[in-house]
């Protein structure tokens, strides 16, 4: 029937349009001959609709048809449709038997469909769920109505427009440090007036707009850890979310944020689940107690999660530091089921958390089957879209003395899933490679110099796969000064000698946080006259051609 009516979608779905319709008798005639008992009565439904779309002079009718008896008068316009006289225009439809003259309204008209379906079609491509970050999900989903003026004098807020100056702020990603320093002034002045829906949303804003004063997280911790039993699922992953990004060191506020997440598992959201665990495997939650707990509560919660949040749950942090073997298999057998949603980052953090579980957890990965191996061998010979990463000015510096003494190196590349910062030409006796990582401040928690879990897991994995790692501490670095004779000596004593294989990163004993802060001071002076020295070394190496 479709292939019979297949004339009749042009005019039928343009029915506001005033067309003047034309019949061809022969094509008309053959349509009807050749329709069955069982279609005749589409074929005269649709010239009902037809008849519809004619313009009151004309009438429509099909042959063999008595449009006599229902009080129509047919026939025939001279010259048939397509012959002489029979009018010009635009005929729609391949095989179409209409004939349609499109007049300049009809036109405009015409034209604006078209470019509604385009403004649709691109629409839908760029603001659809699946291209949107979890972060600008959460603006959308949860943004105060309240509205507010950015640049208000905070003394006039209250703890409701303080919040939602906040939280539209970092929405519009200002970042002004200005503003920012004078919420956080006014937020210190009314924390025990804040409502724990109130805290989660302004951590929410903070932790969105990266903004680091420890003065203020320092100061807003022992009311968060006394509101903490209240938060609800939005303020507990927003929490958890800015502890993450801030890399805030608090091992009693990750036990209790985790035993907070157990204790209200029916009313967390399945998204806010996946962002909690992740943030306090990064955190670097160790209490085995509450590791396992959340194990066992895991995989009823992911059961109800959707494909593009479920793809956020694969995480080689997560699985080498937080989840047991059996949620390990279970994230890697589904992963590879709803792969078509993910994009390149998802598809890379699925690459890296499949060789952890290679290399941490060798039985998981024999128990997986034989299409989750093979669906995890072909994602790693195929090619994921990556911006790569710039080296820092410390990475640079480093690179230059190496090359002071002649060692060959490459900067900042990828190997598999993992990135090296300079990787030595030079094979070891055993035909290992040796590589120098960059530990810059942002390799340790906020303040200290303490490890990040995720810098340990990439020490213990490079390890394992055979590579000697040699690692530049910014502590170290800055106590060298800008003395290059030191620091060539530093590097040379550096590289000598071999490492074991699967070497654990191990932490120094913590210093206080006034002699982190001293040190950083001193390492940001020693960057300085590093960059001030480089680039008085190439202005001198220009040549002048001014005559």
């Amino acid at each position: 029937t479709k292939q019979r009516l297949h004339a009749t979608r042009a005019a039928y779905a343009r029915t506001q349009l005033d067309c003047d319709l034309k019949v061809s008798p022969a094509k008309m005639q053959n349509q009807v001959l050749r329709a069955s008992a069982s279609s005749t009565r589409a074929v005269v439904d649709a010239s009902v609709r037809l008849r519809s779309l004619v313009r009151p002079g004309s009438c429509l009718a099909p042959l063999g048809w008595n449009a006599a008896s229902k009080g129509h008068q047919f026939s025939w316009p001279p010259g048939g449709c397509w012959g002489p006289g029979g009018g010009g225009g635009l005929r729609h439809g391949m095989g179409g038997i209409f004939h349609a003259r499109v007049r300049p309204q009809e036109r405009i008209t015409l034209r604006a469909v078209r470019d509604e379906a385009k403004l649709r079609k691109s629409g839908i491509a760029r603001f659809n769920k699946r291209w949107r970050s979890w972060a600008q999900n959460r603006v959308r989903q949860f943004r105060l109505p309240l509205p507010v003026t950015l640049s208000s004098d905070t003394a006039l807020m209250d703890a409701n427009y303080i919040t939602t100056c906040v939280q539209k702020a970092a929405a519009l990603r200002k970042h002004d440090v200005k503003l920012w320093y004078g919420y956080s002034k006014r937020i210190l002045e009314l924390k025990g007036e804040l409502q724990p829906e109130q805290l989660g949303y302004i951590m929410w804003g903070y932790g969105k707009s990266s903004f680091l004063d420890g003065n203020f997280y320092r100061q807003m911790m022992p009311t968060i850890k006394e509101q903490l039993p209240f938060f609800q699922s939005h303020a507990l992953m927003s929490l958890t979310w800015c502890m993450k990004l801030v890399k805030w060191h608090d091992r009693d506020l990750n036990r209790a944020s985790a035993q907070q997440a157990l204790d209200s598992i029916n009313a967390l959201r399945p998204a806010d689940f996946i962002k909690v665990t992740n943030a306090l495997a990064q955190l670097g939650l160790r209490d085995a107690g509450l590791r396992d707990a959340l194990s066992r509560a895991a995989i009823p919660k992911l059961e109800e999660t959707f494909a593009q949040q479920f793809r956020d749950a694969v995480n080689p942090v997560t699985i080498g530091r937080l989840w047991n073997d059996e949620v390990t298999a279970y994230l890697l057998e589904r992963f590879r089921k709803i792969f078509i949603t993910a994009r390149p980052m998802h598809l890379m953090k699925a690459y890296e958390s499949a060789v952890v579980c290679r290399i941490q957890k060798p039985q998981v990965w024999r128990s997986l089957s034989h299409d989750a191996k093979s669906f995890y061998v072909r994602l790693s010979q195929r090619h994921i879209a990556d911006k790569g990463r710039e080296p820092s000015s410390m990475h640079w510096d480093v690179s230059r003395h190496l090359a002071d003494l002649g060692e060959a190196h490459r900067n900042s590349f990828r190997w598999g899933p993992l990135y090296i910062d300079i990787g030595l030409e030079q094979l070891e006796a055993d035909e290992r490679r040796r590589c120098i990582m960059v530990d810059g401040p942002s390799s340790f928690f906020f303040g200290s110099d303490q490890y990040l879990p995720a810098k340990q897991l990439q020490h213990e994995t490079l390890t394992s796969l055979g590579w000697d790692v040699r690692r530049v501490r910014w502590d170290d670095w800055a106590e060298l000064g800008n003395d290059s004779e030191r620091k060539r000596k530093f590097l040379q004593m550096l590289i000598q000698g071999a490492r074991p294989v699967g070497e654990v990163l191990s932490d120094r004993a913590p210093l206080p946080a006034d002699a982190v802060r001293e040190k950083m001071r001193q390492f940001r002076s020693v960057l300085a006259e590093a960059e001030a020295a480089e680039r008085a070394t190439r202005e001198d190496a220009k040549i002048d051609f001014d005559i």
